[in-house]
């Protein structure tokens, strides 16, 4: 065998070392690069399910403040659970119970009930707010 072509089988050798080492630094790229991605697609998953439960926790408050605000004038209170709905199809649930009574001479007594109202989303999320205060209200004696 010549000199010549010794050369040019080694050539031959290493460029077929190459090419395989190049195909090897493809495969370990796209693995990188899978997992970056794959990371990334995750964040933005998380970020979205946030922001609609933000959305969520923006259209609801209202709804229940403004129902907190109207317990004894849109529902009585009285010990018991009134349910309902919005113009919006969000669902509402006021749960009244009694909370404590105070004598306030012999023939009146103010009456404190925990009003606790939790709006919902109609939708298969299954969001849910609650907010309660005590509301209180006259009462005559007999």
């Amino acid at each position: 065998m010549s000199l010549s072509s010794l050369k040019r089988l080694w050539t031959i050798d290493r460029r077929r070392a190459q090419d395989g080492y190049t195909l090897l630094e493809f495969l370990v790229a796209f693995t990188v690069l899978s997992l970056f991605l794959t990371a990334g697609l995750a964040a933005v998953a998380v970020a979205l399910r946030g922001d609609q439960q933000a959305a969520f926790v923006m259209r609801a408050t209202p709804l229940a403040r403004a129902k907190l605000a109207a317990a004894g004038i849109d529902f009585p209170l009285r010990i018991g659970v009134v349910t309902g709905s919005f113009g919006n199809g969000y669902l509402w649930r006021a749960e009244v119970r009694n909370y404590r009574a105070a004598a306030l001479n012999k023939a009146a007594s103010i009456r404190a009930y925990w009003v606790e109202v939790t709006v919902a989303e109609p939708s298969a999320a299954g969001r849910v707010l609650s907010l309660a205060t005590i509301a209180m209200a006259h009462e005559a004696r007999p």
